[in-house]
C-alpha cells in the first residue's frame, strides 16, 4: 500500500507540474512580467552581458534570470520571450518541488513521505494557481535559496563540509538572480541547525571558514566587476530598507494584522486541511519531531522580518513554501484520516488549476484587462515610424513596449526620451500631461503623447 500510495502522489505530482504548460502563453503579461523579458531583450541588442537595462537605463537587480531568459528565448526565437520567461519560472517551481521531495527522503528515510512533501509544496495556493509559473524572478530566487538552505542544513546535520560547497554555490546564484535577503534565509537555516543539533565546532571549522568566506567574496567581487556595480549595490540595500519603511502606525498595523492572513490564504489547500484537523481534533503526527521542530524555526524566524515590513509582499515568501511544506507534509502524513483528506483537497486544487489554466486565467485577462498587444499596434499606427519613446514603467506600459520592442526589430528598442525632447511620441503615465506636450491617445494604463512637428503631422493624417 505504500508503494501504491507513493506512485500515486508522484502522478499528481506530475499533473501539477504539467498544469503549468498551459500557463505559458494562454495569457498576454499579467503584473509587472514583462519587466525581465524586456531588460532580457535590451541586453541581447546592446551585447550588454552583465548589466541589466530597461528603457535604456541601467537596472540595480543581477543578471542570472536575464541570461537565461536570453538563451532560451535565442532557442525558442524572441518574439516568444514571454513564454521563455515563464518557462524558467515553472521550471524552477517544479525543480524545488523535487528537491522538497529528495530533501524529505533523506532526513526522513521513507519513499512516501519525500513523495507527500514535493506534492504539498507543488498545490500550494501560491505556488500552483500564481508566483509559481509567472514571469517574475522570485521562482528562480526560491529555487536557489531552498537548496541553500536545505544543503546547508544537512551539511550540519550530516557534518559534510561538501553540502556547504554546494549551498554556497546555490547562495551566490540566488544573489545573482535576485536579492541580498538570501543571506538572511541561509544564515537563520545553518545557525537553527546547528543550535539543534549542536553543531557549533563543525561550523566554525576551518573548511566552514573558507567556504563561506567565498560566499561573501561572491557579492564584492560582482559588484567592483560588473559596469553598474555600484548601482546595483546601492539599489540592492536601498530595496530591503525601503522594504522595512512604512508611512504611518497605520501601515505597520495593517501588516501585522492582514499579512498572516494572506500567508494562510497561499498556504492552502493543506495548510487549511491542517487547521481543519486541528479544531475537531484529528491526529497531528510527528508534532515532536527534531526535523520538523528545525523546519518550524527555520520558517518562523525567516518570516517575521516579513511580517513586519510593511512593504513587502507575498511572493517575497516563496523560499519559505519549501520549508513550509515538510512541516505540513510531517504533520499531516501518519494521520490516516487526515491525510485522505488531504489528498482530496490536493486533487481538487489539480483539477481546479487545470480550469484556471484553460478558462478562467484568459476570460478574466479578455475582460478585465488592458489589451496590451492592440494597445502596442494603435500606437505604432498612431505614431507612423516617427520618434517613440517611453516613460511608463508600470506594468502596462512596460507590457506595451516589449510588444513594441519585438515589432520594430531591427530597430533599436524603445528608451527614455532626452531632457530636451522637441520632436517625438512618448508613452506615457495617465494623467497631468508634461508641459509642451499634447494628448494623442488614451488607453487604460497608458496614454500616448506628442511633442514637435509630429502632433502637426499626426493631425493632419486625421483630416
Amino acid at each position: 500500500m505504500t508503494t501504491t500510495n507513493t506512485r500515486n502522489y508522484w502522478l499528481l505530482f506530475a499533473l501539477a507540474a504539467a498544469s503549468f504548460v498551459f500557463t505559458l502563453h494562454n495569457v498576454q503579461y499579467t503584473g509587472e512580467e514583462a519587466v525581465y523579458p524586456l531588460m532580457s531583450y535590451e541586453m541581447w541588442y546592446h551585447g550588454h552581458l552583465l548589466t541589466p537595462v530597461m528603457y535604456g537605463q541601467d537596472y540595480w537587480r543581477p543578471p542570472l534570470d536575464n541570461w537565461l531568459i536570453t538563451m532560451v528565448s535565442m532557442w525558442i526565437g524572441w518574439s516568444h520571450m514571454l513564454v521563455a520567461a515563464r518557462l524558467i519560472a515553472a521550471l524552477a517551481t517544479v525543480g524545488s518541488g523535487l528537491l522538497v521531495g529528495w530533501f524529505a527522503g533523506r532526513i526522513w528515510k521513507e519513499r512516501r513521505l519525500a513523495a507527500f512533501a514535493a506534492l504539498v509544496y507543488i498545490t500550494l495556493g501560491d505556488v500552483l494557481f500564481y508566483d509559481g509559473w509567472l514571469a517574475y524572478s522570485d521562482p528562480l530566487f526560491a529555487f536557489f535559496c531552498l537548496a541553500a538552505m536545505l544543503f546547508g542544513w544537512l551539511a550540519v546535520m550530516e557534518r559534510r563540509v561538501g553540502f556547504f560547497a554546494i549551498a554556497v554555490l546555490a547562495l551566490s546564484c540566488a544573489f545573482l538572480t535576485k536579492a541580498l535577503t538570501v543571506y538572511v534565509f541561509y544564515g537563520v537555516a545553518v545557525l537553527v541547525v546547528t543550535y539543534q543539533t549542536r553543531g557549533w565546532r563543525f561550523l566554525f571549522s576551518w573548511p566552514s571558514w573558507a567556504i563561506h568566506l567565498l560566499a561573501l567574496v561572491v557579492p564584492v567581487l560582482w559588484y567592483a566587476m560588473a559596469p553598474a556595480g555600484g548601482t546595483m549595490a546601492h539599489g540592492m540595500f536601498d530595496d530591503i530598507i525601503g522594504k522595512l519603511q512604512g508611512q504611518g502606525l497605520l501601515d505597520y498595523l495593517h501588516q501585522f494584522f492582514v499579512f498572516p492572513a494572506q500567508t494562510f490564504g497561499q498556504l492552502l489547500p493543506v495548510g487549511g486541511v491542517v487547521l481543519y484537523a486541528m479544531l475537531r481534533r484529528y491526529p497531528i503526527s510527528r508534532m515532536n519531531d527534531p526535523q520538523v521542530r528545525t523546519a518550524l524555526w527555520i520558517a518562523g524566524v525567516n518570516y517575521l522580518p516579513y511580517w513586519l515590513s510593511p512593504q513587502s509582499g507575498i511572493r517575497y515568501l516563496m523560499p519559505l513554501y519549501g520549508i513550509v511544506a515538510l512541516v505540513l507534509a510531517g504533520w499531516v502524513v501518519d494521520s490516516e484520516k487526515t491525510r485522505r483528506l488531504a489528498v482530496k483537497w490536493m486533487m481538487a486544487a489539480i483539477l481546479l488549476k487545470y480550469f484556471f489554466a484553460l478558462w478562467a486565467f484568459p476570460a478574466y485577462t479578455d475582460r478585465f484587462r488592458p489589451h496590451i498587444s492592440a494597445i502596442a499596434r494603435d500606437v505604432l499606427m498612431q505614431t507612423r515610424g516617427a520618434s517613440l519613446y517611453v516613460t511608463n514603467a508600470a506594468w502596462v506600459g512596460i507590457g506595451v513596449t516589449a510588444d513594441i520592442d519585438l515589432a520594430i526589430r531591427p530597430h533599436p528598442p524603445l528608451v527614455t526620451p532626452p531632457s530636451n525632447l522637441a520632436n517625438g511620441f512618448v508613452i506615457s503615465y495617465p494623467g497631468a500631461v508634461p508641459p509642451g506636450y499634447t494628448v494623442v491617445s488614451r488607453y487604460q494604463g497608458v496614454w500616448l503623447l506628442c511633442r514637435g512637428t509630429v502632433c502637426g503631422q499626426k493631425d493632419k493624417s486625421h483630416e
